[in-house]
Parts: C-alpha cells; structure tokens; sequence
C-alpha cells in the first residue's frame, strides 16, 4: 500500500513581510474584529467561516475571561 499525503503551503514568504509590518508603526490590533476563549473554539471557527459576520481576523485565546466581541 502506497499513502502519498499532500501539503498546500498557502503562507508561503509572507512571513518576511509580516515580521516587517510588525516593526513597522502599523497597527494590526484593528484587524482582530472578534475574539473567543478556547472553550468556543467550534464556534469561532463556525463564526469566521461565514462571510456574513464580517470578521476579518477571529483570535482564541486561553484565558479565563475574554469578551466574546471586541
């Protein structure tokens, strides 16, 4: 038996240009639209894949108290 796994790279050198962006005084905090504990991860995830709720970048984060929108 023959098992050929495929791998997409979809990120491919952008992270060059995204530590620079960082250095840079552009403020990325703005891109964060929503954010969930890690305890809604299913649902974050649901959320950001419909395009109807507008988020641009959902976070999870481990954290004991986190507004569920920001």
């Amino acid at each position: 038996m023959c098992l050929t796994i495929p791998f997409i790279n979809r990120y491919h050198d952008t992270w060059p240009a995204g530590i620079r962006a960082l250095g840079d005084d552009i403020n990325l905090d703005k891109l964060v639209t929503h954010i969930f504990p890690l305890e809604q991860a299913v649902e974050a995830l649901t959320f950001s894949s419909d395009v109807r709720n507008g988020s641009i970048k959902v976070h999870i984060v481990d954290e004991e108290v986190v507004p569920v929108e920001m």
